[in-house]
């Protein structure tokens, strides 16, 4: 709902919104705000071998229909080719976001390392302190001496 107003020059408009009080009020929607997203697509490793050899059994100039016809890029032709080459093809799993599945012992493993770098750096920070404190009773034992030389001086 926008409103028009002319002003002396014809050529200028200006508009107006409306106030917040005449708008409808909105209504409350049941669907997800990302629900009508395309997802992802999973292709089969029969699909994947199937697709590269019509693509590469194409004519020039037709590879681009067959990629076209299957909505497919020419990276995941690329992709499949290069793994089946590779022989890597029927062993391809799923990547996993996040921390990959680890076995029991290798957890240990994982928690032994991290309590042993943990250790050592507490290790590293007290002999900072113990060195610091030797340096200090260092020093204090020469004052002390001085002391004493300056009280032996002193007294007849």
């Amino acid at each position: 709902m926008t409103l028009t107003t002319t002003t002396t020059d014809p050529s200028e408009t200006m508009q107006q919104q409306p106030s917040v009080s005449s708008l409808p009020v909105a209504v409350e929607h049941q669907t997800p705000p990302r629900a009508g997203r395309a997802a992802r697509r999973t292709f089969t490793n029969e699909y994947k071998w199937a697709v590269v050899a019509e693509y590469e059994a194409a004519p020039l100039g037709t590879k681009g229909a067959v990629l076209r016809l299957e909505r497919l890029d020419d990276s995941h032709v690329n992709e499949w080719r290069a793994a089946i080459e590779a022989g890597t093809l029927g062993t391809m799993t799923k990547k996993k976001s996040g921390s990959r599945q680890r076995s029991a012992e290798q957890q240990r493993i994982a928690a032994l390392e991290k309590q042993v770098a943990k250790l050592e750096s507490e290790s590293t920070r007290k002999d900072q302190v113990i060195a610091d404190r030797e340096a200090a009773l260092e020093v204090l034992g020469k004052g002390v001496s001085f002391l004493e030389a300056l009280s032996k001086k002193q007294t007849p």
